[in-house]
């Protein structure tokens, strides 16, 4: 095979990877996004996009080889080939972008905040040992507070020891899994619980039990910028930060720095209590 023309060739592959990224991005987030594409016409707007993308892929593939010796020679045609299908792929990204924007665009759908009023105004950080940690966040649980976990456990471990079903958990790992963050993505973990925390306007739990683990992976100085930026977004949003702290696990300058940053567990029981 051999290039006829270098810069439309270059052109189309360049094209033709961008599309491509594209289809692979749309791929992996309709499989994530499950509860969202219940919805008949979120699904099928999603799934024209994902084809049209692919359309578009296939049609800078023929553009790329028409620009060789491949297709030269009868580039007449692949040329009119190649522009169905660009036709094709454009009319189903309007499709596309129609469907997913016309049923707001008639008040079908709303977006509609979620807000209730405080249970308990005692947001902010919190430190205790693992299992009194436990107990905290079971009770702030069934107090009906969404929570989620960051733990070293794996999901259905961390879920039968506390005996939960449905709280979300974060398995801190480096090995491949979906509810996966590998502990050195700090930047990322803290977009994820910022997102939980700003989501809705209600009291909300936020358990930690591997602070430990993330010193060893990170040093201690990026995860206490971690612990106190997650603490300020708690107190902002109207969150509860619940972290384990194990004395013998830590050195003597993150425990008294975790200690002195965040408040001791007795004190959360406390203001529940003048709440009450």
């Amino acid at each position: 095979m051999e290039i006829v023309h270098l810069g439309y060739f270059v052109r189309d592959l360049i094209v033709m990877a961008t599309t491509l990224t594209a289809t692979v991005i749309i791929f992996i987030l309709r499989r994530r996004a499950r509860a969202t594409l219940r919805y008949r016409p979120f699904a099928l707007a999603s799934f024209l996009g994902f084809i049209s993308f692919v359309v578009i892929t296939l049609a800078q593939i023929i553009g790329a080889l028409i620009n060789t010796t491949v297709l030269y020679a009868e580039r007449e045609y692949w040329q009119a080939v190649r522009s169905v299908l660009l036709t094709v792929a454009a009319f189903l990204l309007l499709l596309s972008v129609m469907m997913f924007y016309v049923p707001f665009g008639r008040g079908k759908y709303m977006v509609l905040k979620v807000v209730t009023e405080p249970t308990l105004e005692a947001w902010g950080g919190y430190w205790c040992r693992r299992e009194e940690c436990y107990a905290a966040f079971k009770e702030l649980l069934k107090m009906r507070l969404p929570g989620i976990a960051i733990t070293r456990n794996p999901p259905e471990i961390f879920r039968e020891k506390l005996g939960l079903k449905l709280t979300p958990v974060i398995w801190i790992s480096k090995v491949q899994h979906e509810d996966a963050i590998s502990p050195t993505r700090l930047e990322y973990l803290i977009q994820r619980l910022a997102d939980f925390l700003k989501s809705v306007d209600v009291d909300k739990v936020i358990l930690i039990d591997c602070v430990d683990y993330l010193i060893l992976e990170n040093g201690e100085d990026a995860v206490f910028k971690f612990i106190t930026t997650l603490k300020d977004l708690a107190t902002l949003n109207r969150g509860i930060l619940i972290v384990s702290i194990e004395k013998e696990a830590l050195s003597d300058k993150a425990y008294n720095f975790l200690t002195s940053e965040l408040e001791p567990i007795e004190n959360l029981k406390m203001k529940a209590r003048e709440e009450e």
